[in-house]
């Protein structure tokens, strides 16, 4: 008889015990997630935007006090997804996580000119949803932005303003932006990197180029 009670017992734990956490793709969750995403989002939007005539200082400062603002949500966020990810392989939860490694790896290209980290993010976000053709196009995107070319730099011309050279070839990192004030009249030097451990510079006088140089810096020594 004890070895039957003992099974009857075993079915009765058993039956009793709390069920853990589903370990299969599931919309009850998901909806639940898909709420606190929107709650993300409509945060995300409601931030203040550069003026169109923001200096390039003032583009990054405020880039990077609105993603201060929401980063607790966003974390939080992403704590969730990857975990329930995790837990039960929904191939909607890497389809999202790795969409935000592409909203993140934009700021990286667009605002501070930071292609290796953008480069990274973009892999991060390909390796997460294989299908994703917004991954492989920022990767291609920064892959062609990541290093100035001899045809772009050429079309560099004394005369042109600093809003021609951003549509040219871009904005280059914001360290690599120097300044100085003398007689009233503001001197600045744009500083590209080039695909052969160079660089290259091109030089402005109150916003207006007045010389370029393909050679400002040799390659790096191997």
């Amino acid at each position: 008889m004890r070895p039957i009670a003992f099974s009857l017992l075993a079915l009765l734990l058993a039956a009793c015990a709390t069920p853990g956490p589903p370990v299969e793709p599931n919309d009850r969750e998901w909806n639940l997630l898909m709420a606190d995403y929107q709650w993300l989002e409509t945060n995300r939007k409601a931030q203040p935007a550069a003026a169109p005539n923001a200096s390039r200082k003032q583009a990054i400062e405020l880039e990077l006090e609105n993603f201060r603002k929401i980063e607790p949500l966003y974390v939080n966020f992403a704590n969730k997804v990857a975990e329930y990810r995790e837990r039960t392989g929904d191939p909607r939860a890497s389809a999202v996580l790795a969409r935000e490694k592409v909203v993140i790896g934009d700021a990286y290209m667009n605002i501070l000119s930071r292609f290796d980290k953008a480069l990274a993010l973009y892999r991060e976000a390909l390796a997460l949803d294989p299908g994703s053709a917004d991954a492989r196009g920022r990767i291609a995107l920064a892959e062609q932005r990541r290093y100035v070319s001899l045809e772009a730099f050429a079309s560099i011309k004394s005369g042109m303003k600093e809003d021609d050279v951003r549509r040219l070839v871009g904005l280059p990192r914001e360290d690599w932006i120097k300044q100085v004030v003398q007689n009233n009249r503001v001197y600045s030097v744009w500083i590209y990197p080039k695909e052969d451990g160079g660089a290259s510079a091109i030089y402005f006088d109150n916003g207006v180029v007045y010389h370029t140089n393909w050679n400002a810096a040799a390659p790096q020594a191997k």
